[in-house]
């Protein structure tokens, strides 16, 4: 995913602060973006998105999933989880009230994933 990203971004200027990749100008919408349109054109269509964000920049990333969807850059059958952390108005379809919350869920989807029955269309059921 790295290298990915990586490639994605060649054209941008990217600088490394503390571990972490930092794109000046660059919103997390633009990123994604730019991310499921590289996929799209390799023909290696996005099948499984998961978001999650807890303040207002991250905004940008769900609008951005959105965007994505009316230009057909996800398929009709891409598995999209947007979760914002916290009740506010948002543009992401699910809520998780705090970070244990979140945890809790990704342990859950670790758990599901594992089990040989398990169908991601049943996690988005549950949710």
């Amino acid at each position: 995913m790295l290298e990915h990203l990586e490639s994605v971004l060649a054209n941008e200027h990217v600088a490394v602060k503390s571990g972490h990749y930092i794109v000046e100008g660059v919103s997390k919408g633009y990123v994604s973006e730019k991310i499921f349109s590289s996929m799209s054109e390799e023909g290696k269509p996005v099948d499984f998105v998961l978001c999650i964000g807890d303040d207002r920049s991250d905004e940008n990333m769900f609008e951005a999933i959105v965007n994505a969807m009316s230009k057909n850059l996800l398929c009709g059958d891409t598995l999209v989880f947007a979760c914002t952390v916290g009740q506010k108005p948002s543009n992401a379809k699910y809520y998780l009230d705090d970070t244990m919350e979140v945890r809790s869920m990704l342990e859950s989807l670790a758990e599901a994933s594992e089990a040989s029955n398990f169908s991601m269309r049943e996690l988005d059921d549950a949710l």
